[in-house]
């Protein structure tokens, strides 16, 4: 028979009955371990999906960077065509209020 190393005896407020819990070294010991191990391995796993994806999120970022500065890129080009536009309406404007004017 198992040499018992903990005892736990709950008593309630008003239950006739006590629950009565006996633990071993050895349950112990087995419980202290399965909480080590399942916690390395839940750390390892999160250890390892957490670079992957880091990995994957710097690429994405990468790629969403790379296609926003081609966009401003070409927003920049159309606001210079846009201000060149303007420069020369704004020339058509003065050259129709002279000949008005005129």
């Amino acid at each position: 028979m198992n040499q018992r190393f903990c005892s736990l005896i709950i008593l309630g407020p008003s239950a006739p009955n006590a629950f009565k819990f006996h633990v071993s070294r050895r349950a112990i010991i087995i419980l202290g371990l399965a909480f080590v191990i399942s916690f390395v391995t839940v750390a390892s796993f999160g250890y390892v999906f957490n670079q992957k994806a880091s990995a994957f999120d710097r690429s994405h970022v990468k790629d969403d960077n790379l296609a926003l500065k081609l966009e401003a890129k070409e927003v920049n080009d159309r606001i210079k065509t846009l201000d060149a536009k303007l420069a020369e309406l704004e020339d058509a404007s003065k050259r129709l209020e002279q000949l008005v004017a005129e």
